[in-house]
């Protein structure tokens, strides 16, 4: 176990931020072959008129119109509303209103849970750090728009910045009104989401080759 609750939330916050690359890039490599074989049945073919199913080269692939557009959009699609809003307009449900009222069910329909049982039933869900793992997966998928052409890249963002909206309004109504009380005391958890913040970044630089080529 963790001596400390900061040492706890910070593992959790690494674990729950590397399991949801995984399942990003799962996704995408999904994505990819599943658009290039669209693309390919639909005889689409690059700028020198060479169909994509001849085509070998990864990059000249990528750099087709047909599969910058499919994949364009299907990031957009994945990440607004699918991520960034969705998930969490349906948060409140789950971690506050649903455990309230079956604490409630069963401490109404249970005479023998009594006292500190009960009390439990119907208590507040803790404050947990996976936030900092939300608001990291949604930055790589922000970032990953700018390796396609730029129709949707106001449009993401615009997204990403109503939805962060909403998630700081409900983190602040539910730090006053839905958490118990709480204590953060040390830096762990703010120094590993720094750290996993800066290989997203780098994700700008390679952009930014690949872009230049």
């Amino acid at each position: 176990g963790f001596r400390f609750k900061d040492n706890r939330e910070a593992c959790y916050m690494i674990l729950y931020t590397v399991a949801c690359m995984f399942n990003v890039l799962l996704d995408f490599v999904t994505t990819y072959f599943t658009a290039e074989k669209v693309m390919e049945g639909l005889g689409f073919r690059n700028y020198f008129g060479v169909p994509l199913k001849d085509i070998t080269e990864f990059t000249t692939k990528f750099e087709t119109y047909g599969m910058q557009r499919s994949l364009a959009e299907n990031t957009y699609a994945y990440a607004f509303p699918s991520t960034y809003l969705i998930p969490f307009l349906i948060e409140p449900m789950p971690t506050i209103v649903l455990p309230l009222m079956l604490g409630k069910w069963i401490v109404r329909n249970h005479p023998e849970v009594m006292g500190r049982d009960a009390e439990e039933w119907v208590a507040m869900v803790p404050m947990e750090m996976g936030r900092y793992a939300d608001i990291l997966l949604n930055t790589i998928l922000g970032i990953l728009i700018f390796y396609f052409p730029g129709g949707y890249t106001w449009m993401l963002f615009l997204g990403l910045a109503g939805s962060h909206l909403w998630i700081y309004l409900f983190d602040h109504c539910r730090v006053l009104r839905s958490i118990p009380a709480c204590t953060f005391a040390s830096y762990d958890v703010e120094w590993w989401a720094q750290a996993l913040m800066a290989p997203i970044i780098g994700i700008m630089a390679a952009c930014l080759v690949f872009k230049s080529n």
